[in-house]
């Protein structure tokens, strides 16, 4: 089975609460009623602390920064690449580019939660942009049996009655964890901190950590 792994690292489109109202009132607002349905002033500090942790999860409000695709070549070594900046178009777009060159060979994605998080948000961006997603990431036509998608968390979960992190996973396979300097609960301050590079190579870390995955799964 050949698979292309790939991983994508997302913040908040603002660094704060305070600058989100200044220059967008419509999606504070909605942030808002968001933030009172949840009840989260009884989880969270105030609106801004809701705002900073929960902002680079829901695609509404954030933005994708990162975007790191790898493989195993024929020689078995590891190849990483990342679209990555601060134009979520240009990184989005540059991706869907890549997608369509590889859906013309024999690979089918993989990841860990991919079907329920990374291709939702690439899909929603890609549409906000305007930008036609590759046919490998585009499902609303297709049965679950046409698409290319392998998804370890569904895969490793199967039928058993709790639930995986992939860090979880990754220890349990004897896997080197990519969690060892950054997590994602951190990677929205670290971008907005001028922390691009390490969210970069977070991001490379959690698809080098996914080709190590797969080849104890499905090897």
């Amino acid at each position: 089975m050949e698979l292309m792994h790939f991983d994508i690292e997302t913040v908040g489109q603002y660094p704060n609460f305070e600058d989100f109202q200044l220059n967008d009132e419509r999606g504070a607002n909605l942030f808002l009623k968001k933030y009172e349905k949840k009840k989260w002033s009884e989880q969270y500090e105030d609106v801004d602390d809701a705002y900073q942790n929960n902002a680079g999860i829901v695609s509404t409000y954030g933005k994708i920064v990162c975007i790191s695709l790898g493989y195993l070549d024929s020689n078995k070594q590891k190849q990483i690449k990342s679209f990555y900046g601060d134009d979520e178009k240009e990184v989005v777009n540059s991706f869907n580019e890549t997608l369509k060159k590889i859906q013309k060979k024999n690979f089918s994605l993989s990841g860990f939660r991919i079907k329920h998080f990374d291709i939702p948000w690439v899909l929603h961006k890609l549409h906000k942009y305007g930008i036609v997603p590759a046919d490998i990431i585009y499902f609303y036509d297709k049965k679950p049996w046409e698409t290319r998608v392998v998804d370890m968390s569904v895969d490793w979960k199967q039928f058993f009655a709790w639930g995986f992190s992939f860090d979880e996973m990754c220890y349990e396979l004897g896997v080197d964890s990519p969690k060892d300097a950054l997590d994602g609960s951190k990677v929205h301050t670290t971008y907005w901190s001028g922390g691009m590079d390490k969210v970069v190579d977070y991001c490379e870390k959690d698809v080098s950590s996914s080709i190590d995955c797969s080849l104890k799964i499905y090897s």
